[in-house]
């Protein structure tokens, strides 16, 4: 389930950079979405995790202190996850995002998901 999350959650990530005006970091945030439950694989907390791993200082800023230009993308993502609506619905107006991009993004990395393991 933790392996499902952190690769959904990568796609998504990457497939929103267009949406946050950060499409040449794509991979990055990718690499972000990929890392953000590796505190819950190490079993160590974050800070400590990604020392572990090399990330650049904006997945680092993103993951351990919430800050940064890729932190909001992360925050959309657990919102998101969690359905939180009115959270989502308020973090769009104020990013001028459009739902049915959202909606691409989500759908778009289930597919992406669903492919990678398919036989």
């Amino acid at each position: 389930e933790i392996t499902r999350l952190s690769l959904l959650r990568a796609k998504f990530a990457e497939n929103l950079a267009t949406s946050f005006e950060l499409a040449a970091q794509a991979p990055e945030l990718f690499l972000m979405g990929l890392f953000s439950v590796l505190d819950l694989i190490l079993s160590k907390p974050m800070d400590e995790a990604l020392k572990m791993v090399q990330v650049s200082t904006e997945i680092r800023a993103a993951l351990v202190d919430h800050k940064g230009k890729f932190a909001p993308v992360m925050d959309f993502i657990t919102q998101y996850e969690c359905a939180n609506w009115q959270e989502v619905s308020r973090l769009m107006i104020l990013k001028e995002i459009d739902m049915e991009q959202v909606n691409e993004a989500y759908l778009s990395s289930l597919t992406w998901y669903r492919d990678l393991f398919a036989e």
